[in-house]
């Protein structure tokens, strides 16, 4: 058993060692000393504290490596005001979902049509670096039509988790042995969803090494190439709320996310920068606007999918086997084959 393993499966269900250990009917010493390494458990043991977790027991015996989530993981335990507990049962699910697809990525050829920017943000203004992306990767001037389609052809795969809190709307991480990852929380607006793809990108892009001013910087990174400034800024003088209700349809870039380019523009002054604030609040808009676009789905990891169902003759509980969950988990968080067939 990989003592490491058996600490990130139990950070990712939210356990305390005390309660791992009462539900699995063994004491918390012996735990303890099992995840430092120092102890070992009977097989009736590591099977008991298996069922607990809800894990199949192989995937106490995986030999990967936990890693840290970079730049993307450094800036939300600055800034996500979520308590210890909390963070580490995100970081410990999303190092076990970058296991999961490092298997079925192995059986599978994915070759990028584009190549993924590094533009250091202490070389580069987020703009440049925006600008840089959209130029290298021949996007016409004119509204991204599909984001996330956008940023798989570069090898990033996108999916979709529950992280169980809206502080975090996602996360990305570059793993040493794998594709780029970019996780979007469940449950977003589809314009907000785009926004926060493309903030995602701009980390990777950007912060190979956290910058003090990195939020920001992935922010403008986001909006200049989701609606660049030189394009955008002269429908944004003046700007109303009727009137970036008119943008969003054409740019499918969020109302907030207009007043704000608006404002770094100076296409609007402070008083009305504010004032547009308090209508986004009046009438509702920080939880819902209208006018919102499609939602575009991801397409790799479905295909990744397809390709071990259709091709190598994978059925749902062999391939629950290979990313380590139970049945019911797999369906749940990669779907069915029966679902993608009736579609």
């Amino acid at each position: 058993m990989n003592p490491r393993l058996l600490q990130l499966a139990r950070e990712s269900r939210g356990l305390s060692q005390s309660k791992l250990a009462g539900l699995a009917g063994i004491s918390q010493a012996a735990l303890s000393k099992a995840e430092n390494g120092v102890g070992t458990l009977t097989p009736e043991r590591v099977q008991a504290v298996a069922e607990a977790l809800g894990y199949p027991r192989e995937v106490l015996d995986w030999s990967d490596e936990p890693v840290g989530l970079g730049p993307s993981g450094f800036y939300h335990r600055k800034q996500s005001g979520l308590g210890k507990t909390a963070l580490q049962r995100i970081e410990a699910e999303v190092n076990l979902l970058l296991m999961q697809l490092r298997r079925l990525e192995a059986s599978v050829d994915i070759e990028p049509i584009y190549r993924l920017p590094v533009l250091d943000a202490d070389e580069h203004t987020p703009e440049e670096a925006a600008a840089k992306t959209r130029a290298s990767w021949l996007l016409p001037d004119g509204p991204v039509h599909d984001v996330i389609r956008t940023v798989e052809r570069a090898g990033v795969v996108v999916v979709r988790r529950d992280l169980e809190s809206p502080k975090i709307s996602g996360l990305s991480v570059r793993p040493p042995n794998g594709l780029p990852v970019i996780i979007l929380n469940h449950g977003m607006p589809p314009a907000r969803e785009r926004f926060t793809v493309l903030h995602e990108l701009g980390h990777l892009v950007m912060h190979q090494l956290p910058s003090d001013n990195g939020e920001r910087e992935a922010d403008v990174f986001a909006a200049e190439l989701l609606m660049p400034g030189r394009l955008i800024g002269p429908h944004l003088s003046g700007l109303t709320l009727q009137r970036s209700i008119q943008l969003k349809q054409h740019w499918k870039a969020s109302m907030a996310a207009m007043v704000q380019t608006a404002k770094r523009l100076d296409r609007i002054d402070e008083s009305r920068y504010k004032s547009l604030q308090v209508q986004l609040s009046q009438h509702g808009y920080r939880r819902s606007e209208p006018a919102e676009p499609d939602r575009e789905e991801p397409s790799i990891l479905t295909s990744i999918l397809e390709t071990h169902r259709s091709d190598h003759g994978y059925s749902d509980r062999e391939l629950a086997t290979v990313v380590g969950l139970q049945l019911r988990e797999f369906r749940s968080e990669y779907g069915s084959a029966f679902a993608l067939h009736a579609v």
